[in-house]
């Protein structure tokens, strides 16, 4: 299976409106330490950023300071809170004959949900990144990861 991990709205807005900012600080550092793997293994990062947050070149439409991104990152900017309404997000995926993805970021209750959900009808094998989540509210978060398949670090590495 050929996995891509998508990073969604951790941008520098999105921080700003949440009540969790230490959630949103720490799922920071968990997808860094993911994204840096899957960079090392040769499989896609994809960085997605919500337009609504801010017009690109805004302070607010910019990653978080603190998270890793690289150079050879996809980059794909969304107007909806499903990563794969209406972007190209599809194409790339499938160009890059991926079948497997990881999902993390923010918001667990909008976009990360619905991006998840997004992938599933697409055929895609979808987990949440088990800590690599942020959202509004932490009881939230823990809900939706109950009811969703989720993945860590060492099963990652185990299988990739």
């Amino acid at each position: 299976m050929k996995v891509a991990l998508l990073i969604v709205d951790m941008q520098k807005g999105c921080r700003e409106e949440t009540p969790c900012k230490s959630a949103f600080d720490s799922s920071v550092e968990y997808i860094n330490e993911i994204s840096q793997y899957f960079r090392k293994k040769n499989y896609p990062v994809v960085i997605i950023k919500d337009v609504e947050v801010g017009s690109p070149g805004s302070e607010e439409f910019e990653c978080v300071d603190a998270l890793a991104i690289s150079d050879n990152d996809i980059v794909i900017h969304k107007q909806h809170c499903n990563a794969f309404w209406e972007t190209e997000l599809d194409n790339v995926l499938k160009n890059e004959r991926i079948d497997g993805i990881i999902v993390s970021g923010f918001a667990a209750e909008h976009c990360v949900l619905f991006t998840y959900n997004g992938a599933r009808e697409r055929g895609y094998n979808v987990f949440l990144l088990q800590n690599g989540i942020a959202g509004l509210d932490e009881e939230e978060i823990r809900r939706i990861q109950l009811l969703r398949p989720i993945v860590n670090y060492q099963a990652l590495e185990y299988f990739l």
